[in-house]
């Protein structure tokens, strides 16, 4: 049982791991907010 072991621990580098993508790929940029206004027109109050 220990030899299997120690013989599938060898074994664990040569096989074919799924290594994660070194590169990171370039993530999907979210789209930004409609139009992002510096000054954004906000409704006066209702109650003016």
């Amino acid at each position: 049982m220990t030899a299997v072991n120690v013989r599938q621990m060898s074994d664990l580098p040569t096989d074919p791991v799924p290594v994660p993508d070194p590169i990171p790929r370039p993530q999907p940029i979210p789209d930004p907010p409609a139009d992002p206004d510096p000054h954004p027109i906000i409704d006066p109050p209702p109650h003016r």
